[in-house]
């Protein structure tokens, strides 16, 4: 992984494509902890899981093209901030990964099959491993709720911060 100056305009994509991603996910498994009916409940778990498809196979693109092109030097004006951004971003690549391999794995300890809006089923056995089953639904479920979103406000509120502070009026790929 090499240092960068900045974002190339790919990673610049990258980034906004998966914020428009985590943030649709993040509404439908918030619609999803307050469906009103089992019914209502399993329909839009049902379309977080097809989209959910589509997010996993974005998400290793785009931490791969990471991994590949590598971060630009963080350009706080202090230590701490340099450190705060060094440690949400990973942390927020890091967790992204975890969701999208939980996500199929707790489908998959209970014998289902990742269903990707009825065009095909992606089915891997894995009922043996059952007894991950709850950990990983409990990872996946609590990291999505709680987790994720606190580090989206921090990086948002960083970003904004940066932005603030910085008298050359940056553009989100010089950050």
């Amino acid at each position: 992984m090499s240092e960068r100056a900045r974002y190339s305009g790919i990673s610049a994509i990258n980034h906004w494509v998966t914020a428009l991603l985590v943030v649709v996910m993040l509404a439908l498994g918030y619609a999803v902890a307050a469906a009103p009916s089992d019914a209502v409940e399993d329909y839009v778990l049902g379309i977080h899981i097809s989209l959910g498809f589509f997010v996993f196979l974005f998400v290793v693109w785009r931490v791969l093209f990471r991994w590949y092109e590598g971060f630009p030097s963080n350009i706080g004006p202090t230590a701490v901030e340099r450190w705060s951004a060094y440690i949400v971003h990973r942390a927020i690549l890091v967790l992204l990964v975890i969701q999208v391999i939980t996500g199929p794995l707790y489908l998959w300890t209970e014998n289902e099959c990742v269903d990707v809006f009825g065009w095909f089923k992606i089915c891997i056995p894995l009922e043996s491993l059952s007894v991950i089953h709850e950990p990983t639904e409990w990872v996946h479920v609590n990291f999505g709720l709680y987790v994720v979103p606190i580090l989206l406000v921090l990086h948002f509120f960083g970003a904004i911060r940066h932005y603030a502070i910085s008298g050359k009026r940056e553009a989100p790929s010089d950050m």
